[in-house]
């Protein structure tokens, strides 16, 4: 469709060697095959074939060469070949660009040439250049919606008649009604068809029908005066007539959405909702810009207020297919745009979802966190407490080493100094004495007198190896204490979309908004009447 209007505009214009227009069309897979026929290949190839005769030129893009008809390949003038990941797509390439240039290309430097291609780096082949260029490409950024849903899809019959398509053109009466509006906003919005009641002209007395299949319900008429006035900005008047109640009708959904996540020990509920006064006549709405709180639906009306009057119902709210495709599109927008926040805490296997606030799920993971440092704790103290407990031993074996050196040390002096006395003795005796034992007992005292420094020097090595173990065991306990700390602050939000069968739609139809239609002097005022307005 797209390239049979192309098509059709292009063969108005004269022939041109200058460009007027570029087609430009990503992701060609399965519209111009190799072997297939579908629809799209006709035209796409005749264009590819006549276009730059009037001076429209294409861009096609593709990841994979091998998914485009050799034809079409062997008539594109200008290649922008980047990297390929199968050698399949490469020698597919080559053998286009070897029946483009008739022979004259050397096919050995070009399958180097695109074999060693980087990252956003790209050979052009022009057919009006005799050699390949190699360049770079710059960072770019993009803000690209991404595929159309299925009630945009539309608004491409727009491209024929861009102006009448989407903006319907209005009747005097509907220009004017547009007018006043716009340039009294807070005078009352009657519908351009209107019957007069008195000197108000205040809608319809009866209701309009609703199309079949189509649910209709009536927001609670909750709003005093005084409450109205007030929302409107405005001072209540000292005098103010009511005229009447005016029902105008907008496009009212709301679903019950569950979110179940047993990793996460998500069990939770949202009620998405939204009110549209204003709905496109084609059925395109941005259900985002149109949220409202959730609505109760046991206040919702199947009954209008006594005596109400009743604005037109007009397009789409009267067409029934295009409410049901749009209660489809507002199922699908919950499904891939509405999610929660689940806290999470991935060290500590802590998760909270949106009902619990952000106080009870630090003290959750506070909590958490208490039990595992003083397990680690405990693993930190029983680990240091063998080492004393070993150092500690052998402070208690060379305590008991020096007590029985210090013993022999005495007995050794004590024999060393009878020795001695023996000896002197003997000078003044007939008996002789050798000086060989006063010298084994010397020897064997010194030996004693060693065996006690050794003992004392080991005890003062073993007391400082306790104190070095004692701020060991300190610094270990600050680590953990730093390092569990460290754990609590670690939050992170994980984003949690519900499952498409755990989405309810709770209300969706057409919805009649109360306003209070009052006399304030010479003008008629219209306010709202319901504590739930359209955004």
């Amino acid at each position: 469709l797209l390239y049979s209007a192309v098509e059709t505009w292009m063969r108005t214009q004269p022939g041109s060697s200058a460009l007027k227009a570029i087609l430009y069309f990503d992701e060609i897979f399965g519209y111009l095959p190799p072997v297939a026929n579908p629809p799209s290949k006709e035209p796409m190839l005749r264009m590819l074939k006549q276009a730059r005769a009037f001076g429209v030129a294409q861009v096609l893009v593709t990841q994979n060469p091998v998914d485009i008809d050799y034809k079409a390949l062997s008539n594109a003038g200008t290649w922008f070949i980047g990297k390929l990941q199968t050698d399949q797509d490469k020698q597919r390439l080559l053998d286009g660009l070897e029946s483009a240039m008739a022979g004259s290309m050397d096919r050995g430097e070009y399958d180097r040439l695109i074999s060693s291609l980087g990252k956003r780096v790209f050979l052009l082949h022009n057919v009006h250049e005799k050699q390949p260029r190699i360049f770079q490409t710059r960072w770019a950024m993009n803000y690209l919606t991404g595929p159309l849903t299925r009630t945009q899809i539309p608004r491409l019959n727009a491209l024929v008649n861009a102006s009448a398509a989407l903006e319907p053109p209005m009747s005097g009466a509907d220009s004017s009604a547009r007018t006043t509006r716009e340039a009294t906003p807070k005078k009352m919005r009657a519908a351009a068809d209107s019957r007069p009641v008195g000197d108000v002209e205040l809608g319809y007395a009866t209701r309009p029908a609703i199309p079949s299949g189509v649910r209709e319900f009536f927001l609670p008429h909750n709003m005093t005066l005084p409450e109205a006035f007030k929302l409107a900005g405005m001072e209540y008047p000292e005098t103010v007539n009511r005229v009447g109640i005016l029902y105008r009708p907008a496009l009212i959904a709301q679903a019950q959405v569950r979110f179940l996540n047993r990793k996460y020990d998500l069990d939770y509920e949202e009620h998405p909702a939204a009110l549209v006064a204003e709905p496109d006549r084609q059925g395109i709405v941005r259900w985002d810009e149109h949220t409202v709180p959730a609505l109760a639906v046991d206040l919702l009306n199947e009954e209008p207020a006594p005596q109400a009057r009743f604005a037109s119902l007009e397009a789409p709210l009267n067409d029934d297919k295009v409410i049901r495709t749009l209660e489809k599109d507002f199922e699908d927008w919950i499904y891939h745009e509405v999610a929660v926040n689940v806290r999470a805490n991935e060290e500590l296997a802590i998760y909270a979802g949106p009902e619990i606030s952000r106080a009870e799920f630090r003290r959750m993971c506070s909590e958490a966190a208490q039990s595992g440092r003083a397990d680690e704790i405990d693993k930190v103290e029983a680990t240091f407490d063998k080492r004393m407990e070993r150092i500690e031993e052998r402070l208690a074996r060379e305590e008991r080493e020096l007590r029985e050196d210090e013993s022999d040390l005495a007995n050794r002096k004590m024999e060393e100094w009878g020795t001695h006395a023996e000896n002197v003795f003997s000078l003044f005796s007939k008996r002789k004495r050798s000086m060989r034992t006063s010298l084994t007992k010397r020897r064997m005292t010194d030996k004693a007198k060693a065996d006690v420094e050794e003992s004392l020097d080991a005890i003062k090595d073993f007391k400082s190896d306790l104190l070095e173990l004692e701020k060991e065991l300190s610094r270990a306990l600050e680590d953990v204490n730093r390092k569990w700390q460290d754990i609590v602050e670690q939050e992170t939000e994980i984003k949690v979309s519900p499952y498409k069968k755990d989405i309810f739609i709770e209300v969706f139809g057409v919805g009649w908004i109360p306003f209070h239609i009052v006399q304030v002097g010479d003008d008629q005022i219209e306010l709202s009447g319901c504590d739930v307005h359209p955004a």
